[in-house]
């Protein structure tokens, strides 16, 4: 017997919930990259119940120093392993990185940042669809763009 899951969108509206109002739903495709874009954007030790959730991209965050290629390969295998070990709905998984500097710009001033392309392709398990999510986050500081 197979059982339908239901998907909702994080933040949770516990303020519509609790007025009984319809939730935001997902995909199970928006699901599962909701899921990964947390594991990305979680430091180690953040999430109290379990200290090894999370993404390493918060321990190499500050370290400009580091050699690039090892930065890619260092983030590249950690997100592999935090991926497979953490979301069970994923087969055939691939991770790419790919890093550059940027220039980003705010209102009083220009700063030149590295950022990260986070490519991870996939099948779900349930319908052996093919699953494909791209991700841009800028490090030092860790931060994101949509």
């Amino acid at each position: 017997m197979a059982i339908n899951k239901t998907y909702y969108k994080v933040p949770f509206d516990f303020k519509g919930f609790f007025e009984q109002k319809d939730l935001k739903k997902l995909t199970l495709e928006d699901s599962i990259s909701q899921y990964i874009s947390v594991i990305i954007t979680t430091a180690f030790k953040e999430y109290k119940y379990d200290d090894t959730f999370g993404s390493e991209i918060w321990e190499t965050d500050f370290d400009l120093l580091i050699n690039v290629n090892r930065l890619k390969e260092q983030i590249k295998i950690s997100l592999l392993k935090k991926i497979k070990t953490l979301e069970k709905r994923l087969t055939n998984i691939q991770v790419t990185i790919i890093l550059a500097e940027s220039i980003v710009k705010d209102t009083s001033k220009t700063r030149l940042k590295k950022q990260l392309k986070i490519e991870i392709k996939g099948n779900i398990k349930k319908t052996n669809e093919d699953y494909r999510f791209v991700g841009f986050y800028f490090i030092a500081p860790l931060s994101y763009s949509h």
